[in-house]
């Protein structure tokens, strides 16, 4: 048989697209346990280990483990309100850190065994297709979001800036003494407003604030079509456009 002929399967393999797949981790540099989780999501976002699946990582920091003596820099309360909707809507009803959620649906203790089984699962649902972009006007990034189809009624559509590449030397906690990496860090998220008809489609954009220190080529954006505190029905990820 031809040469040709035999890789032909493994070229439409690699062509094929990947059903993205959205993990999110709730996690605190005040927290002793995170590490690992956190170690765990950077290496789901690198390796991409689940066949057939874009692992789109994103990282919420949250901050009411700071009573323990070290504040999170990359904390926020709004973060640890986004996970406590899930808990008051999720399958076990808890807060606590390293905790994962994919695809909105499944939580779990932070660990990558378990997000790849997750993600393999998840990755069965369909979605639908969102075309993201960003342009860069000065110290703001404007999401776009294009969809062919205008979504099912009662969908949250939502975008973030995550940023790679980030580290504390923490000083006081649980922590103390140790030199914490982060992967996909969330630095700031919004609500997008209702998706407009336009010719071809339903287009929604959003302006994202920069804040002074954040590493722009480290920096992505990540936009996700969600049932409020529930399932992801679509989600896509792009790096920063350079103007």
């Amino acid at each position: 048989m031809n040469a040709a002929l035999l890789a032909l399967p493994l070229l439409l393999a690699a062509s094929a697209p990947r059903t993205p797949v959205l993990v999110e981790l709730f996690t605190s540099e005040g927290c002793s346990s995170c590490p690992p989780a956190d170690a765990a999501l950077a290496r789901l976002a690198q390796k991409q280990p689940v066949e057939g699946v874009e692992l789109i990582a994103l990282g919420f920091h949250v901050d009411y483990w700071d009573y323990l003596g070290w504040k999170d820099p990359y904390a926020s309360p709004e973060y640890g309100e986004r996970q406590r909707r899930y808990a008051l809507d999720g399958d076990d009803n808890r807060v606590y850190t390293p905790q994962m959620v994919v695809d909105g649906t499944r939580s779990f203790v932070g660990g990558e065994d378990e997000a790849r089984a997750q993600a393999a699962v998840a990755a069965k649902r369909s979605k639908v297709p969102l075309r993201l972009s960003t342009r860069v006007e000065g110290d703001t990034v404007v999401v776009r979001v294009r969809m062919d189809m205008a979504p099912a009624q009662g969908l949250e559509l939502w975008a973030a800036l995550a940023e790679d590449g980030l580290s504390s030397d923490v000083k006081r906690g649980e922590n103390v003494g140790r030199k914490l990496s982060h992967a996909a860090v969330v630095r700031t998220l919004a609500t997008l407003p209702a998706l407009k008809a336009e010719e071809g489609g339903f287009v929604s954009e959003a302006r994202l604030k920069l804040a002074p220190g954040w590493k722009r080529e480290k920096l992505r954006a990540v936009a996700v079509l969600q049932a409020p505190a529930g399932a992801v029905s679509g989600v896509a990820a792009v790096e920063l456009a350079s103007k």
